[in-house]
Parts: structure tokens; sequence; C-alpha cells
């Protein structure tokens, strides 16, 4: 095998083994206010309604960071509402109305679901049978691949919904859905969704900066 073969199935191998990690949240739909102007938000609580408080933490103070590119002072609501369950309606309305918030962004998890893929871990290289000639060579563009060698992996996909309020008339300026790749590297998964997040904002053009 000549080195340039070599190389070639060197790289489809990565690519079937990478490729499919590489995005770990993908926004799956997302609708925009149109027909009126924009508001530009100066300040936004984030609000994410989840159970794992490390995740939560970790999203909302990277929203915080993120936003703060955007001219938005972002309210991590960890820092100043209780747990969900302590607080009524009532009281989170009346909170929200008197402060100086203009915006709220609520996040929460709406379903799990479990997929399964299939790593290739190895190949074996195996020439056509045409190349044992010239001519019947050169009409071939590409070599055979073979895996010899892979093994199941089970993903954790959590479908999130994303809806974006203006405190001033209550209504619904952006939503969507998302799916992200469940990771027990709470850091990792609270940062890389809040960048995720914060680039569709932009993309849509809820945020953007001077």
């Amino acid at each position: 095998m000549t080195f340039r073969l070599r190389i070639g199935v060197l790289l489809t191998i990565l690519a079937i083994t990478v490729l499919p990690l590489m995005a770990d949240t993908k926004i799956v739909h997302r609708w925009v206010l149109t027909g009126v102007p924009m508001p530009r938000f100066k300040k936004m609580l984030v609000a994410s309604i989840m159970e794992n408080y490390l995740v939560r933490q970790e999203f909302e103070d990277e929203m915080k960071k993120l936003l703060e590119k955007y001219n938005v002072e972002g309210i991590q609501s960890f820092m100043v509402l209780p747990p969900r369950n302590e607080m009524m309606e009532g009281e989170l309305k009346q909170r929200i109305k008197e402060s100086s918030l203009d915006s709220v962004l609520v996040i929460r998890p709406k379903a799990v679901r479990k997929e399964t893929e299939e790593v290739v871990t190895g190949g074996m290289y195996l020439p056509p049978a045409g190349y044992s000639m010239f001519w019947p060579y050169w009409n071939m563009a590409y070599s055979g691949f073979y895996p010899t060698s892979s093994y199941t992996k089970e993903n954790i996909i959590v479908r999130v919904e994303f809806n974006l309020y203006s405190t001033k008339d209550e209504k619904l300026v952006w939503s969507g859905e998302s799916d992200t790749l469940y990771s027990e590297n709470f850091e990792k998964l609270g940062k890389g969704y809040a960048q995720a997040l914060v680039n569709q904002l932009r993309k849509d053009k809820v945020i953007r900066k001077k």
C-alpha cells in the first residue's frame, strides 16, 4: 500500500469516528417576531428551569459573559430567584414588574431520548479487482473501504425549548427548540449550550452590537 493510500484510509476512519461528535447542540427550529422593530434589550433575566443546579449555574454564568459582548446585561436567575418550587407565579410577576428588566429568557428541557450510532474503530484497505490491470484502473476513481471493527454508542439527546419575552408588554419575541447531546461534563455542557443560544440570537438579530 502506498503512503498516499494509507493517508486516504486514515482520513476516512477519522471522518467516520470524529465528525458525529463535533456538534453538541443543534437548533431544530425557531421563530422570530416580525412586523414590528425588535426592541433593543439592555437587561435580560436568564432563567433556566432545570433540576441540575451545576448545569444551570454554568449556563447562566456563560450567558452573562456572552451577552456583555452585545451590550446586554445578563442577570442569572439563580442569583436573584429562589427555587421554582418556592415561588408562586404572582410573586414572580411582581418581582419582574418592579425590576429594571426589559426581557426574560426562559429555557427548559422538554424531553429526553436515546439514540445509537455505530462508530468504526478500524478498517482494511482492499484494492478493487480492476486495479490488477492499468486500463480498468484508469476508469475507477475511488478505492473501497470495508470496516472490520465497530462498537455501538448510545447518546442521550435532550430537547430544550427557549422563549424570550419583552417585559414591557409580556409578548413573545423569540422562540424555538434545540437538541443537545448530554454530557456529564457539566461545565462544557452549560457553556456549550450558552454559546449556541447566543450565536442564534445574533443570527436572528435579536441582539446586536452597536
